[in-house]
């Protein structure tokens, strides 16, 4: 795997953005990652084998290397300045 070095944003800078703004509100990502989408070349690298069968994820799942940043990528994308 190929890190990707998309930055996060650090919680500091985060607060200090907000000193100046003057509405506020609350996004709930914790579903998040599971609404991006994976290519379907990259499925096979999800797959994992139960006693019911082999699977492979559609959709983003936790636990990735480049999951936080790719997720971050698609929030900056649909909420950053356009």
């Amino acid at each position: 795997t190929t890190k990707d070095a998309f930055p996060l944003p650090r919680i500091d800078d985060i607060y200090d953005q907000l000193t100046t703004a003057t509405y506020f509100t609350k996004f709930d990502f914790k579903a998040g990652y599971f609404q991006a989408p994976l290519d379907k070349s990259d499925r096979p690298k999800t797959a994992f084998s139960t006693r019911d069968g082999h699977f492979q994820f559609k959709v983003l799942p936790q636990g990735l290397t480049n999951g936080p940043p790719t997720f971050q990528r698609i929030v900056n994308q649909i909420l950053g300045p356009n």
